[in-house]
């Protein structure tokens, strides 16, 4: 009886287990084994080829220029995210009497698919039906092509993810800001503390650890993003915007190489893991 009981547990976990590994961990195993094959769809069956893919991905000017665009992006968007969720959910801290009604409405662009924001911010920058420069063209200014210009379009993108992400920030934060205890409030003002020394002292070093949280969340998501980047750019203009994810598909569907495609993909999974056992190794150490 004490015997089943202990395994009992277990056999509640068995069912998530087994989906876990049949659509996980089962994919990335057979990804991980063409990722060493000349897998291609224009040639007929698959010949064993060691590192070969791995020496040409890294050995591509293409894939380096990839990895900047990523990395990039993933500083860039994580910490306007980090800065901008942070003063939403101080706002939200203090706007009590509306807090639930503000919180629903920050939460909206988190809550609609990616796929929906950027086909509609894809509209709204559109160079000559766009909302964006229509607003310009009523103020003075000349019309922008913002999804035409390298810079600009790294810019968009950044601005698109921001305003998607950024209110997942704010409500963690806030979740942090509620759980910490009214009395250190109230004996630091006791003591003559003003509130940027309350919020220096008190609710910032209380916060960073579930903030840490939301940043590895957002920073494994921007490591491997793809549907923002397809859809609102496709990876252009001259692969201004082309992350790991989009040339990974570029080499799978464009290119039918999926030697190489597997291998991008095995790298991004390196690069995704790596990060986030070193982060979390360094915030939450001890």
């Amino acid at each position: 009886m004490n015997s089943l009981r202990t395994k009992l547990p277990y056999l509640f976990l068995l069912p998530g287990v087994t989906l876990v590994v049949a659509f996980n961990f089962v994919p990335f195993i057979n990804t991980l084994i063409i990722s060493f094959k000349n897998s291609k769809l224009i040639l007929p069956g698959e010949t064993w080829t060691g590192f070969h893919n791995y020496q040409v991905i890294l050995t591509n000017i293409r894939f380096w220029h990839s990895l900047f665009i990523t990395l990039s992006f993933t500083i860039v968007s994580i910490c306007l995210e980090a800065i901008l969720g942070l003063c939403l959910g101080l706002m939200m801290n203090l706007l009590s009497p509306g807090k639930n009604i503000l919180r629903i409405c920050i939460l909206i662009p988190w809550t609609i698919p990616t796929v929906v924001t950027a086909k509609t911010w894809q509209w709204m920058f559109d160079y000559n039906l766009g909302i964006i420069n229509y607003l310009l063209e009523v103020l003075g200014i000349i019309r922008i092509n913002w999804l035409g210009n390298s810079f600009l379009a790294f810019f968009s993108l950044v601005v698109v993810d921001v305003w998607k992400t950024a209110p997942f920030v704010a409500i963690i934060v806030l979740a942090g800001i509620s759980a910490i205890p009214q009395e250190i409030y109230k004996a630091a003002i006791v003591d003559g503390t003003n509130v940027w020394q309350r919020f220096r002292f008190i609710t910032l070093p209380l916060i960073l650890p579930i903030l840490g949280v939301a940043i590895i969340f957002r920073a494994i998501d921007a490591l491997r993003i793809f549907d923002l980047v397809y859809v609102l750019t496709g990876g252009g203009p001259g692969g201004s915007t082309e992350t790991l994810s989009v040339y990974a598909y570029k080499l799978f569907f464009y290119k039918g190489d999926f030697g190489q495609g597997a291998a991008t993909s095995s790298i991004i999974l390196l690069l995704v893991a790596g990060f986030g056992y070193f982060y979390t190794k360094k915030s939450f150490r001890g």
